[in-house]
């Protein structure tokens, strides 16, 4: 598979934020006067991905988050 901009299938990863899935969990304010308002989960399209579930590599790299602790270098 190969587009316009040159990318191929190999240049393609898991989605870091979703996990592939194309969702996520979100938590939305509903307001409620008489009891105060609460928080409620929702599902919602990825924007990292925008629901394909697949991310550039690049993207990907740029959204990981390295984590030097005593034990040892992280990835989170």
């Amino acid at each position: 598979m190969t587009s316009s901009s040159n990318t191929t299938a190999n240049d393609y990863v898991e989605c870091p934020l979703c996990g592939g899935e194309g969702q996520i969990e979100v938590e939305v304010a509903v307001v409620d006067h008489m009891n105060g308002g609460y928080l409620k989960e929702e599902m919602m399209t990825c924007e990292l991905c925008d629901g394909n579930g697949e991310v550039l590599q690049d993207d990907a790299d740029e959204f990981t988050i390295f984590v030097e602790l005593e034990d040892g270098p992280f990835l989170h």
